[in-house]
């Protein structure tokens, strides 16, 4: 009798650190999945923030800097993360040349350092929308709203964005 319970007791312990054993890589296979899909979900946030990031802010320094250039009647800087689109309105008779662009860009790149790409454009269109969205952004209106509509907005006047 005491044979067999040594015998039993052997095959159980055999058993259950067999199934510990299988239970730790599964654990480990767990493991594994849930980073390559936690990598994933990152790059999709990081992807999403370039095109279609939630936070949408006015820079009212920029646009001051905008309109104190020779040229430049009135501004409005819209950033999202480290990008920043600015719709202008030059004086009469003002031609926009590629010189031009590049002084707002680097006026609006002096202004928040943070800033990596700037997109300017003097669309009559583009200018009222933008003002419109700058509006509702400060006075309160959830951003969360106004992020798709700014996202078509840019596509539609910077095609290659």
């Amino acid at each position: 009798m005491k044979k067999a319970s040594m015998y039993l007791a052997a095959c159980m312990t055999i058993f259950f650190l067999a199934g510990c054993m299988n239970n730790n890589d599964e654990t480990a296979d767990k493991a594994d999945n849930n980073a390559a899909e936690h990598d994933t979900h990152n790059e999709q946030t990081t992807n999403d923030e370039g095109n279609n990031e939630a936070r949408l802010s006015v820079l009212d320094k920029a646009e001051g800097s905008l309109e104190d250039m020779d040229k430049v009647e009135d501004a409005t800087v819209l950033a999202t993360g480290e990008r920043a689109y600015a719709a202008v309105q030059l004086e009469n008779g003002t031609q926009v040349t590629d010189e031009l662009k590049k002084d707002m860009e680097d006026k609006v790149k002096e202004s928040d350092t943070s800033l990596e790409e700037v997109y300017i454009s003097e669309d009559p269109d583009f200018t009222t929308q933008m003002k419109d969205y700058a509006e509702r952004i400060e006075a309160g209106e959830p951003v969360e709203g106004l992020v798709d509509e700014f996202s078509d907005t840019v596509r539609r006047v910077f095609p290659s964005e």
